[in-house]
């Protein structure tokens, strides 16, 4: 006798185990096969399954009530969808819901770590952990893709690897490419960054590869993905979407640097032959906004705009004559009047200066000492200012500080900055461009209407500002390729979603 049920529903394909009462999804709506290796509880939770919260049961989305007991079944899925793409999560919007800029170490996300849970402990004081991840610079993507509820996924730029984190087994999977060895990796992580473009049932993923462009769509539940390159050489530089198209430069196969246009739907790529030298160490993360994209390299800057007849146009303009961009001090610095600053130090007398991106002849304005900037809030030394960094006194009085506060993310929300608190005996810039010393980093989070600094946590470990940080079911959690697991701090909830969604995390 069969003892197995075939139920087509809405969502797929569902198996029911007769003897078990057990249901299990076998083909989404869309004709894929789900995974055998996916067990059957997370394939639910993933596609907006039903839950029986007493019994612990999983059903079709399409039920409301348990067919067995009648009970009234849990909606799985967040009303609030939580969304990160790395390095930063997603840039602040202006009133017309558009990007003001890209590429600053600011997000919109709320990052207020919850007070009454925090807890100073040197040993790293998290609130809970993920599992444990293979030895890799991760970077980490918060996203439905093509599933109902937020899924997150770690990427590994140098391995090539794509790795889903289970929701209920809490275990990490690859993905796989059916037809090839893997998706191409990247030795140079300099201004790694990636760009999510979402379909009406999938999202395809845009991040720097040894081939190019990548353009990746990953099917989760078939534990698979497809790829597609544009351009001919690796990628020297992140990509970013902008005019309607995802640009990447890279090194093509004549030694020359090419900017590459991937449209978002449709059609061939574009390439944009540029005249920039060769970047020796590769471009840093670029500065964008609606009217330029600016990839910055110690040689100088390649800057993408249309020019009068609104065509795509490639410049390249050198540093001014003696002077040294210093991006050990974070992302550049955006002015009220929105124009991107860079600092810099000076060859001849050691002295600094900012100095305006995406115009020659530059303008630059000299500065007493380096500043660490989020993009609008500046630290100098242990200090915060949201005052602009130009504008600060040319000579201040006192001996600098022993310890130096570097600012890793800031969120328009409450004005809170996440920074890391590290002893620089021989100042803030000699620290960063340090390596392979240990360091012991306090975990501080600094916000406009908190009356002290909240120190949280701590990390030991070389060059702690290599640390990745993101946000997934209502905790920040801070990463480092010396860490085997992502360490998480509860958030304060406006709205509440993960006080009544999440599932419990492993403490």
């Amino acid at each position: 006798m069969d003892q197995t049920e075939c139920w087509q529903l809405g969502s797929g394909r569902w198996m029911r185990d007769l003897k078990l009462d057990q249901w299990r999804l076998a083909t989404t709506s869309s004709g894929t096969a789900v995974n055998d290796r996916i067990p059957a509880q997370d394939v639910a939770r993933m596609v907006g399954g039903m839950r029986d919260e007493s019994a612990g049961e999983w059903f079709p989305p399409e039920f409301t009530y348990s067919p067995r007991t009648g009970t009234p079944l849990q909606v799985t899925v967040a009303p609030f969808e939580t969304t990160w793409v790395p390095p930063y999560g997603a840039a602040p919007l202006s009133d017309l819901g558009q990007p003001l800029a890209g590429g600053l170490r600011q997000t919109s996300m709320p990052l207020i770590v919850r007070a009454s849970d925090s807890r100073v402990d040197l040993a790293s004081g998290a609130h809970a952990t993920l599992p444990a991840l293979p030895p890799g610079r991760f970077q980490f993507l918060v996203h439905r893709l093509d599933v109902a509820s937020p899924v997150l996924v770690a990427i590994d730029p140098v391995q090539g690897a794509l790795l889903v984190l289970l929701p209920e087994s809490k275990q990490w999977i690859a993905l796989e490419h059916p037809n090839s060895p893997g998706l191409a990796g990247l030795q140079n992580l300099r201004g790694w960054r990636m760009e999510v473009v979402e379909g009406a049932l999938s999202a395809t993923l845009y991040f720097p590869t040894s081939r190019g462009l990548a353009a990746v769509t990953p099917t989760l539940v078939g534990l698979s993905y497809r790829a597609e390159y544009s351009g001919e050489g690796a990628a020297i530089g992140g990509p970013v979407a902008w005019a309607n198209r995802i640009w990447l430069p890279l090194l093509n196969k004549n030694g020359a640097v090419d900017l590459v246009g991937k449209s978002r739907g449709a059609g061939s790529p574009i390439t944009l032959p540029t005249t920039a030298p060769t970047a020796a160490a590769g471009f840093e993360a670029p500065v964008f906004d609606p009217l330029q994209v600016i990839w910055p390299s110690e040689e100088g800057q390649l800057v993408l705009r249309l020019d009068t007849s609104g065509k795509e146009q490639a410049d390249w303009i050198p540093w001014p004559a003696g002077l040294t961009p210093r991006f050990s001090a974070g992302c550049p610095h955006r002015s009220r009047s929105g124009a991107f600053w860079q600092l810099c130090s000076r060859g001849g007398d050691g002295g600094f200066e900012f100095v305006q991106m995406g115009k020659a002849p530059a303008e630059s304005v000299a500065v007493d000492a380096p500043r660490l900037t989020t993009g609008t809030t500046s630290y100098r030394n242990q200090h915060r200012s949201a005052a602009d960094p130009r504008e600060q006194p040319a000579h201040v009085e006192g001996a600098p500080s022993a310890e130096v506060v570097v600012p890793l993310i800031e969120s328009t929300h409450r004005g809170a900055v996440i920074g890391l608190r590290i002893a620089a005996p021989h100042g803030d810039l000699a620290l960063l461009e340090s390596d392979g010393a240990r360091q012991l980093a306090v975990l501080q989070l600094e916000a406009q209407d908190l009356a002290e600094v909240l120190a949280f946590g701590a990390l030991s470990v070389t060059r702690p500002w290599l640390a990745t940080l993101f946000v997934h079911d209502g905790h920040l959690w801070v990463h480092h390729p010396e860490l085997a697991q992502p360490l998480g701090w509860r958030l304060e909830s406006h709205i509440g979603a993960h006080d009544l969604w999440a599932p419990h995390l492993p403490h």
